[in-house]
């Protein structure tokens, strides 16, 4: 029986010299809280910072929009005015004023009845 102790004992010997011992490293490279804190940090600043670039573009493009449309009214007005101020011109002409009184009104003129007043602006 000391024999079969031995072989067992031996066995068991065997068996642990058999089984590799796994030795636990720790990587260095293992990223903590604190970074992640940082990283997280770092992202959400760039997305705020992304925001608000695009909503300033946005509100110059709709300025610049209203600024485009407000210089196109302003040249229609412009051109309105200088047709109006044709048309008082045209209306405003002697001719035309002594053609109306005359053909569509019946008047004459009487130069004995006209009086010329000095300093009268219009």
């Amino acid at each position: 029986m000391d024999n079969l102790a031995q072989q067992l004992q031996r066995q068991n010997q065997e068996k642990e010299t058999i089984q590799p011992q796994v030795e636990k490293h720790q990587i260095p490279g293992k990223v903590t809280k604190g970074e992640k804190g940082i990283f997280f940090v770092m992202i959400l600043a760039v997305v705020i910072a992304s925001f608000i670039v695009v909503t300033n573009y946005a509100n110059i493009y709709a300025q610049e929009r209203e600024i485009s449309s407000l210089n196109q009214s302003i040249n229609e007005q412009t051109e309105t005015n200088r047709s109006l101020e044709l048309e008082v011109s045209e209306l405003s002409s002697p001719d035309r004023i002594m053609y109306y009184a005359k053909e569509e009104l019946g008047m004459e003129l009487d130069d004995e009845k006209v009086k010329v007043i000095q300093g009268a602006t219009p």
